[in-house]
């Protein structure tokens, strides 16, 4: 057998191997964008400011009765929206970010996630205290909801086209490898058949070394695919508000919003590539042993 390996034929594999690195690539790019964009999407809407404030004049140190009743509608009328009473310390906090440093006895400040019309809450909320102010969030998300559905229209698009681009090409690429192999050793498998000898040998040769091809190939792709994610989760580290890395090196695996089964995914490619170079090659073959032109 050995002896047969060394006479079989090598044409060069580097233009298969950089073949399927690029599509591996490609592939696990269609894969995760659709994903990523929409796991993305969704981390930088929970960051967004949504919360309407209600701001009190200060009367003192301990809640006025006109306090406990605004509490007491707000939890009534809208319990979904979980108003909730600041304690002094975030009230002087958010006070210092918005101006100077704050004299003088602290306002009551009311926060709630209210997503309903804002005439219904201003109107329950001066009825009871007129004076009351009603700081609305800012309209970020009525702005960007187009951007962001555009977005995620165009990431599913993208996909699409890379994946069936990367389906198509990946099988003719392995079929055009596996007869180039098939070509090179056709005059080694007239031989061994005009001796009366099996050449499922040199059909499994053949075979193996295309299997080990496709899974370099595979596999330089997945490498390659990782710090594509890096890179683009970085870009976008400032629009989706992530926390900033810290050391020379980023965690492993990247934050790429990315779920753990399409990770295992990635890992089984180089395999499946492998698994599907080694098959084409070995029917090929096998095909032009049964009909040699």
């Amino acid at each position: 057998m050995t002896s047969l390996s060394r006479a079989a034929e090598r044409p060069s594999s580097w233009p298969l191997l950089l073949g399927l690195c690029l599509l591996s690539w490609l592939f696990g790019l269609a894969l995760s964008l659709p994903c990523g964009v929409e796991r993305a999407v969704h981390h930088w809407e929970e960051q967004l400011n949504d919360q309407v404030v209600i701001a009190l004049p200060a009367t003192g140190n301990e809640p006025s009765g006109q306090t406990n009743k605004l509490s007491q509608a707000l939890t009534a009328t809208f319990p979904k929206a979980h108003p909730t009473l600041l304690p002094d310390r975030d009230v002087a906090r958010i006070l210092a970010s918005w101006s100077t440093p704050w004299e003088g006895p602290l306002p009551r400040l009311f926060t709630l996630s209210y997503h309903g019309e804002m005439n219904t809450l201003t109107t329950l909320v001066h009825n009871i205290t007129p004076e009351a102010i009603i700081v609305p969030p800012p309209p970020q998300m009525a702005k960007l909801a187009p951007l962001m559905a555009a977005l995620r229209k165009a990431a599913s698009h993208v996909a699409l086209a890379a994946g069936l681009a990367a389906a198509l090409v990946v099988p003719a690429l392995l079929y055009l490898a596996a007869r180039t192999i098939a070509l090179a050793n056709r005059q080694q498998q007239a031989v061994l058949l005009s001796l009366g000898k099996a050449v499922t040998t040199l059909h499994h040769i053949l075979a193996r070394r295309m299997a080990l091809t496709a899974f370099l190939g595979g596999l330089a792709g997945i490498i390659l695919l990782l710090p594509s994610l890096m890179l683009i989760t970085s870009a976008l580290r400032p629009l989706l508000r992530l926390p900033a890395t810290t050391g020379l090196f980023p965690t492993v695996p990247p934050q790429s919003f990315l779920p753990p089964m399409l990770w295992g995914t990635f890992c089984l490619m180089p395999f499946l590539m492998a698994l599907a170079g080694w098959g084409m090659t070995y029917l090929v073959c096998a095909r032009q042993g049964r009909h040699p032109s």
